[in-house]
């Protein structure tokens, strides 16, 4: 017994059927500390706060136009309703909770309430309003955004989905070409549209399920293949809204953004009657249209002087599907130096960064089509099958276009 540690007259070993042990060891336990939820609690109300930031490029707070506007206002009324609901509700279950908890040395059933009839009417007779009027409100509002106003002016936009990108067709852009016929525009990745006019966008898609989705102007809609979808919406205000497609498709999904230009109607007529003119071309950038018109390929999938006419489109589209090698539906490139990013919205326009994609467009944006079939990147590296002076002839007449 002189061998074993020195214990005190409380905390002796356990023996079988002794109890004292079991509750002395129990009590020793420590409960979970009141300040491990209060930090939980302060960290997830910054997540909630940083969430609602309107600031955010994609956030669907900080809404410009008809559209946004009410579906915000429809959403923030069901936010909170159903707060009040859930707070009254977990508040009356709390108090009930620790109203009627068992005391200590309390063995006895409380009086037993079988049925209540005024309180079961009155908690079947709320929520059945609630959810009615809230339902009535929401296919109102439903209805009511989805054509543009009786009356309006609504500029014609066609969106295709494409994996990874968009392409964006004005069959009548508001301006006369040199026929006198509505001026048909193509282009990429960047839409612009004049300031306080409806846009109805009749959305398509060439390959798999995508889904158009500008937060800021428009809840996201659906494009799928063989089936015709359309939105429209309306911005109260210039500036640059922020698109990303919404429903997983592949690869590069998460890189499939694309944005939308706000502008003034001057501008935006301005930028309607000088798309597609013919650039004026150094002796540099004319040998990179060698490049892009032969050696490079880029023109199997590419237009740069125009509008795609739908004969060229289909054949692409049909030659990709077949498994053609060599082919992929490509972005238009037409006025490419007019805009502020590529790579559907990925990155910005500039020397440095054109540069890099033509290298290696799988560095930037993986999983792309354009380095899976042209033909100038089946290397064993992936970099491009052309010399630095070809590269920096074909960067040149790339950035002539505008």
């Amino acid at each position: 017994m002189g061998l074993l540690p020195f214990r005190g007259a409380d905390s002796r070993a356990p023996r079988a059927g002794d109890d004292k042990g079991k509750t002395t060891q129990m009590s020793r336990r420590k409960p979970f500390s009141g300040k491990y939820l209060l930090i939980l609690g302060l960290t997830a109300i910054t997540f909630l706060v940083l969430a609602c930031a309107p600031d955010a490029k994609q956030s669907t707070f900080g809404t410009s136009g008809p559209v946004a506007e009410q579906q915000l206002l429809l959403f923030n009324v069901l936010l909170w309703v159903m707060v009040v609901v859930f707070i009254l509700v977990e508040g009356i279950l709390l108090y009930a909770v620790i109203k009627f908890r068992r005391r200590p040395g309390q063995d006895e059933l409380p009086p037993q309430t079988h049925g209540h009839t005024a309180l079961e009417i009155t908690w079947t007779v709320i929520p059945t309003v609630l959810i009615l009027a809230l339902g009535i409100w929401s296919v109102f509002t439903l209805f009511e955004l989805d054509q543009p106003p009786k009356g309006a002016d609504a500029l014609e936009v066609t969106a295709v989905g494409h994996q990874w990108w968009w392409e964006f067709e004005y069959p009548d852009s508001g301006v006369l070409d040199e026929n006198g016929e509505p001026k048909r525009i193509t282009t990429a990745n960047e839409m612009r549209i004049p300031v306080d006019r409806a846009i109805r966008i009749n959305l398509r898609s060439d390959d798999i399920i995508h889904s158009f989705w500008v937060p800021k102007l428009a809840g996201k809609v659906d494009v799928v293949p063989t089936r015709e979808n359309y939105m429209w919406f309306q911005a109260d205000e210039t500036g640059t809204f922020y698109g990303q497609c919404a429903e997983f498709c592949g690869t590069a999904h998460a890189q499939m953004k694309f944005l939308v230009q706000v502008l003034p109607q001057e501008d935006y007529l301005a930028w309607a009657e000088g798309f597609g003119e013919e650039p004026t071309l150094s002796a540099q950038a004319q040998a990179g249209q060698t490049v892009f018109n032969g050696t490079g390929g880029c023109v199997i999938c590419h237009t740069a002087n125009g509008s795609d006419s739908p004969e060229a489109v289909a054949g692409r589209v049909q030659a990709f599907m077949t498994g053609a090698p060599g082919i992929a539906p490509g972005p238009n490139l037409t006025d490419l130096a007019t805009r502020e990013r590529f790579g559907a919205g990925l990155i910005d326009l500039n020397r440095q960064n054109l540069r890099q994609w033509l290298h290696n467009p799988e560095e930037i944006k993986p999983g792309n089509y354009m380095s899976d079939r042209a033909s100038i990147y089946q290397t064993d590296d992936g970099t491009a099958n052309l010399s630095e002076k070809e590269i920096s002839s074909l960067l040149e007449y790339l950035l002539s276009l505008k």
